[in-house]
């Protein structure tokens, strides 16, 4: 009877995604036309006066490598499974006949070896369905299929493959937030900076129409919800969607720690050779908003608002101002 083995080589216990294959059609492509764009709240991007000043010089955005954010975990997979790794594996030993009987008329979707054998297994218990309730007998006397020290080294491994592949994104952080004291104070360098609002040319390959917004939660998820659904979906499932769904779980989620930030993201991947670059240009149409900090010097605040200007001549400029009770107003100059 067929159990999984303890070699590197023959089980494939975490299904690895295969990173680097979907790059070709996750977000990587210069008019992004694999992705659709989705209904966006307004957006503005936080700048301190000197990366102002190099946003709207050199007409481009910062996008950020994850190992530079101030938070740490950002963009990291910390764990595969909801539980343990050694709980983990004890449900997959578990369930595996029951997963396989549930889908016993569906191709699998998994990658060889591992097809040919689900093949193989569905065609003996199509023509002896009973022999599913001997098999699981059997495998319960034989106790463990799995090496679980190896196992837990496995899946640490994965776990620092996956983090280093991560990497090679570049992200642009922007946030829903215009009145938020904790964003002028951390981000545009105590009220001495700028807020720019970005509003992506759907009429162009912007971009900007990608921007997806951050899902806030009490821990950094694990890569698989449920472990159950984990064996069903990683035999049978749609795997290209499922690859997107994980990068999607990886790139957007951040801890109720961060949650104050109300942030969207663009997250963009190195192609292949692709040298690793930090910025990127924007359509001058795009920078439609300028809001200058209350705390900024006045030659600061001329500067920048010519840079605007001299980007986008129709850009609406704000001066900030905080009122007496200590609420923000922007008042159009």
């Amino acid at each position: 009877m067929w159990r999984p083995k303890q070699t590197s080589e023959s089980v494939n216990v975490y299904p690895a995604p295969k990173f680097r294959d979907i790059l070709k059609m996750v977000n990587c492509n210069t008019n992004y036309e694999l992705l659709q764009p989705m209904s966006l709240p307004p957006l503005y991007k936080y700048l301190d006066v000197h990366g102002a000043k190099l946003t709207l010089g050199n007409q481009t955005f910062k996008h950020t490598k994850p190992s530079d954010f101030n938070d740490t975990e950002d963009l990291t997979l910390q764990s595969i499974f909801p539980e343990d790794t050694e709980t983990a594996l004890k449900k997959i030993e578990a369930n595996f006949t029951d997963v396989v009987l549930k889908h016993l008329n569906d191709q699998p979707t998994c990658s060889s070896p591992m097809k040919e054998k689900l093949e193989l297994i569905q065609a003996v218990y199509h023509k002896n369905p009973k022999l599913a309730e001997i098999i699981k007998a059997e495998n319960r006397k034989l106790g463990p299929a799995y090496d679980y020290g190896f196992m837990r080294e496995k899946a640490e491994a994965f776990i620092a493959e996956v983090n280093e592949f991560m990497q090679g994104y570049r992200i642009l952080c922007v946030t829903t937030h215009l009145k938020s004291e904790k964003m002028w104070d951390g981000y545009a360098g105590n009220h001495k900076g700028i807020a720019l609002r970005i509003e992506p040319n759907l009429a162009k390959d912007s971009k900007f129409k990608l921007f997806r917004p951050v899902v806030y939660q009490e821990n950094r998820p694990p890569l698989y919800d449920d472990t159950l659904a984990f064996i069903s979906d990683s035999l049978f499932g749609d795997q290209r969607a499922r690859n997107k769904a994980i990068l999607d779980k990886i790139i957007y989620a951040k801890t109720l720690k961060w949650a104050h930030e109300g942030e969207y993201r663009l997250a963009i991947a190195l192609r292949q050779g692709e040298p690793p670059w930090d910025t990127l240009k924007y359509h001058s149409e795009e920078i439609t908003e300028l809001y200058l900090g209350f705390e900024m010097e006045k030659s600061d605040m001329e500067e920048i608002g010519s840079l605007a200007r001299t980007v986008n001549p129709d850009i609406s400029i704000f001066q900030t101002e905080c009122s007496a009770d200590g609420e923000l107003m922007f008042v159009k100059t």
